[in-house]
């Protein structure tokens, strides 16, 4: 394919899955398609968007990149109407400038996929391109299609180390109601179902795993997985996996360390993606 709503795009894919990017928007992977299925896995929501310091922002569904914590002047800077795409060995870089008064900063992204499995590495990096220190995290995002369900692992076990400290916990957002029926809160980990509410959910959590999943019911499992850090490394009360849901998409989000960029220097933050055909309970993930 060629066109996503009348945004360019550019292909790459190995045996298993093909990915679409757009070629002068994001960085955005706009479709992640399993071979010989034609089914997008990522939401297409080309028609939302919301108010930004700079105008309209569009998340036009799938995976992007977002600089975190969230404060619109920083966070919400419009990135539909331009970016650069380059080739790289089994993969594409793209990359996009954001600047609005004081915060000057670009976003890139890289895409590796593996020749021998339904893997992908997601390389993601902010750089600081002002000329004053830039607080910032790197926040991954992906929108996948209503229908689905996010695997969010809380903890290894219900055993810890020490029993009278502290083992889990759950970062709630002003909207997000406990008794949503869409949120299922269980011993080690806490999922989400897709389908759509007038009301917005959010949760964050600490994961010390390193993976989280969403199942899809035409039975296929995306699973992240990326790396964990000290808590004291993030930002939203120490969450470094969140979820969203609404009523035309769920996201899954990753975030990064949260950083003090001088003048010049970057951050990254690497998910890598796996794609399999089954079920949460199938693979052993629920």
């Amino acid at each position: 394919m060629t066109d996503f709503y009348g945004y360019s795009t550019r292909s790459i894919s190995n045996s298993f899955f093909s990915m679409d990017v757009l070629s002068h928007a994001g960085p955005r992977i706009v479709r992640l398609e399993p071979k010989g299925t034609g089914l997008n896995l990522l939401a297409e929501v080309p028609t939302v968007h919301f108010d930004s310091p700079q105008g309209d922002f569009f998340p036009l569904g799938g995976h992007r990149l977002w600089a975190g914590p969230e404060f619109p002047e920083v966070t919400y800077l419009p990135d539909h109407l331009s970016a650069e795409v380059e080739e790289i060995p089994n993969g594409l870089r793209i990359q996009h400038e954001s600047h609005y008064l004081e915060t000057h900063y670009q976003r890139q992204l890289e895409v590796i996929l593996d020749q021998a499995g339904p893997k992908a590495a997601l390389m993601h990096q902010i750089k600081n391109l002002g000329t004053k220190p830039l607080q910032i995290l790197p926040w991954a995002i992906t929108q996948f299609r209503m229908g689905s369900k996010a695997h969010l692992p809380m903890a290894k076990g219900q055993i810890a180390v020490n029993e009278y400290l502290p083992n889990r916990n759950l970062v709630l957002w002003p909207y997000s109601r406990l008794q949503d029926k869409r949120f299922h809160l269980e011993n080690t980990c806490v999922e989400i179902d897709a389908t759509p509410d007038d009301t917005a959910l959010k949760v964050g959590i600490f994961s010390p795993v390193g993976w989280a999943a969403i199942e899809f019911s035409e039975g296929w499992v995306l699973i992240k997985r990326f790396t964990v850090l000290k808590p004291e490394d993030y930002g939203d009360f120490n969450s470094n996996l969140q979820c969203y849901v609404k009523d035309t998409f769920i996201e899954l989000e990753t975030l990064g360390k949260l950083t003090t960029l001088q003048p010049g220097e970057a951050v990254t933050h690497l998910e890598e993606w796996e794609l399999k055909k089954g079920t949460l309970a199938s693979l052993g993930l629920d």
